[in-house]
């Protein structure tokens, strides 16, 4: 006959209209008796000291040999170093997920788990362990994610490396080498006015970085949805900007790659500049060894590049930066961009050679002194700008006034995912699909568990025949022969 424990344990039934969900660990002794152990709390430990939850008294067992854990994916039991070795269907593991229907053995002990616990956090896109809200941007390096990490849902920013390039010029190591720069740069660059690097992760089917979600309206964006923008608002994109340029030349960069799209701005008006992608971490060994490569190769967007910089882009520095601030708040001010010409070749060249036209002939609201500011920031020489962000953002601070923003950033997300399905859908641009990540993304069906059972101890011993024994404060216990 076989006996069953089975203490006080909640079983996947419905109760008061709810389904409470179940987890056991489920032995049979030699006897034939089954002890089911309850399992569905946030830690259970087994071992062979009495201060464990499930307690296997045998010389097999450690005193402190394994722990079993829940999260908000479901169930992963933990070796902790035994001699013996922890088991799952066969295989010794360090850590592994457990799934309903798993065997488990540990010392002389053999356990079946049995859970109605799922992990519905796995469903949906995921890149690694995150899942997918909706596209940031796309670039030449990558695709930026906003994403989320379901143990705790946290929002960031995820920068996913093109699988291969589309430029003829720049090979995929290159393009890597860019990748593990910018991720060094912005690890190196902590400032308030600066979106943070907080890792790089490679993996054999994706590499990429995390970053800081400021969930915000780039200077791009914001432009062509309001127009030219109030001159004392601009002043203080300009003064935060510049703060931010400042730090990160005074650590012995340049950014190169100062335009309205990487110029964050938030709902309370806070500044952040962003996308290290072509950053010159001045002495940095690897960044010559790239020089030596490419040669004075010309990097840089067109329509903000500094004339110096078209020319030999790794020979600049901080005034390069300024430059291109010049240009992007050029456009903040009067809504155009000050050499429009119909390709890269044409704009490097006016760059180079051609005066900018007058703000105040664009937009007659901004004051003289305001423009001026902007002008000389876009002086062709360099020694005729501004030396440093510090002295720029001097400049702009009398001016700059504090303006909240309006922004609706799931409105936001929706409208650049769409422009970017666009993008896929369109048969001239297949290379993007080309270069996502193969198996960059997985999904399983679950659902998650907020049912924890408290302190409970259960003992089962490998060498003492004896009856069930129940032990006070626990679910279930047990003490048979082995």
């Amino acid at each position: 006959m076989t006996n069953q424990t089975d203490y006080n344990i909640p079983t996947s039934q419905a109760i008061q209209g709810e389904v409470r969900e179940t987890a056991f660990l489920i032995h049979q002794t030699p006897r034939g008796e089954i002890v089911r152990k309850n399992v569905l709390r946030t830690t259970t430990l087994i071992g062979s000291h009495e201060s464990c939850n499930l307690q296997l008294i045998s010389s097999q067992v450690e005193p402190s040999h394994c722990v079993l854990t829940l999260d908000g994916r479901g169930f992963r039991i933990w070796d902790l170093r035994s001699r013996t070795g922890t088991f799952v269907n066969g295989i010794k593991i360090r850590s592994t997920r457990l799934h309903h229907g798993d065997e488990l053995k540990i010392g002389s002990f053999t356990f079946k788990f049995e859970t109605t616990v799922q992990d519905h956090s796995r469903e949906g896109f995921f890149i690694d362990d995150y899942r997918v809200i909706g596209i940031l941007g796309t670039g030449g390096m990558g695709w930026l994610y906003a994403v989320e990490d379901p143990r705790t849902q946290e929002k960031f920013a995820l920068k996913v490396l093109m699988r291969r390039t589309n430029h003829p010029h720049v090979d995929q190591q290159e393009l890597r080498t860019r990748f593990l720069l910018e991720g060094e740069a912005g690890g190196r660059h902590k400032h308030p006015n600066i979106i943070n690097v907080l890792e790089y992760q490679y993996r054999s089917d994706v590499e990429y970085l995390l970053l800081e979600l400021f969930e915000s309206i780039d200077l791009q964006e914001l432009i062509q949805r309001d127009g030219p923008l109030d001159p004392g608002f601009v002043c203080n994109i300009g003064l935060q900007a510049a703060k931010a340029l400042h730090h990160i030349h005074q650590a012995g960069s340049v950014h190169r790659d100062v335009k309205p799209s990487n110029l964050l701005i938030g709902a309370n008006g806070l500044v952040k500049v962003c996308d290290f992608g072509l950053v010159l971490l001045g002495n940095d060994p690897v960044e010559a060894e790239l020089a030596e490569q490419m040669g004075k190769d010309c990097l840089g967007t067109a329509d903000y590049i500094a004339p110096e910089q078209s020319y030999d882009s790794y020979s600049v520095d901080g005034r390069a930066d300024l430059y291109g601030l010049g240009c992007a708040l050029f456009l903040a001010l009067t809504g155009k961009l000050p050499f429009p010409a119909e390709n890269s070749s044409e704009k490097i060249r006016a760059h180079r050679k051609m005066p900018p036209p007058r703000i105040t002939d664009l937009n007659p609201k901004v004051p003289a002194e305001i423009a001026a500011i902007v002008h000389r920031c876009m002086e062709k020489d360099p020694k005729d700008r501004y030396q440093s962000g510090k002295e720029l953002a001097t400049a702009f601070m009398p001016y700059a006034r504090i303006k909240k923003v309006r922004i609706n950033f799931q409105d936001l997300i929706a409208k650049r995912t769409h422009q970017a399905s666009f993008r896929l859908a369109d048969p001239r641009k297949k290379h993007y699909l080309q270069r996502i990540p193969a198996n960059v993304a997985s999904s399983l069906a679950a659902i998650t568990s907020d049912e924890h059972i408290g302190n409970d101890h259960t003992v089962i011993d490998d060498k003492q025949a004896g009856a069930a024994t129940r032990i006070p404060g626990d679910t279930s216990a047990a003490r048979d022969a082995y």
